[in-house]
C-alpha cells in the first residue's frame, strides 16, 4: 500500500526534520513546569533552548537531529518524574556526548550544552 501522507517539516540546508517529531518534543518539553527564579534556566527552559541548539546545527544530518529530538523527548518525559528518571536522564546525557565527539569542536551545539548541562544535572539531582 502505498504512503500518500504529508509530511511537514522544517528544512535546514539538505536537512529535513519531520514535524511529527518536533512537535512531540515540543509538547513533552511545555508539559514541564516554568521555573520561577530569573537568574537561572530551569529544565523547561533548558530543554527548549537544547531544542532549538540541535534544530539550528548545521553540522548533524538529518538521522542525528532527528535521533537528538527523540532523546531529547525522553529527557522531557523523564522530567516529569526527575527522581525516579535518574538513568533514563544519565542515558540520554551519554547520548549526546557521544553525538558531539563527531562534530567539530566549534559547533554551536556544542557551546549550548556546554552551557545547559549544568541546569539538566542539577534538575535530576546529578
Amino acid at each position: 500500500m502505498e504512503d500518500k501522507s504529508i509530511k511537514v517539516g522544517t528544512s535546514y540546508g539538505s536537512n529535513f526534520v519531520t514535524g511529527d517529531v518536533q512537535g512531540n518534543v515540543t509538547a513533552s518539553i511545555n508539559e514541564l513546569p516554568d521555573f520561577s527564579e530569573s537568574n537561572k534556566p530551569g529544565i523547561k527552559e533548558s530543554l527548549t533552548q537544547l531544542q532549538e541548539a540541535i534544530e539550528a546545527e548545521s553540522n548533524l544530518s538529518q538521522e542525528d537531529k532527528e535521533e537528538a529530538f527523540k532523546q531529547l523527548q525522553s529527557l522531557a518525559e523523564a522530567g516529569k518524574n526527575p527522581e525516579g528518571n535518574q538513568q533514563t536522564a544519565k542515558g540520554v546525557i551519554r547520548f549526546f556526548r557521544g553525538l558531539f565527539i563527531e562534530l567539530p569542536k566549534t559547533a554551536k551545539l556544542i557551546e549550548q550544552w556546554e552551557k545547559l548541562l549544568p541546569a539538566i544535572a542539577d534538575f535530576f539531582g546529578f
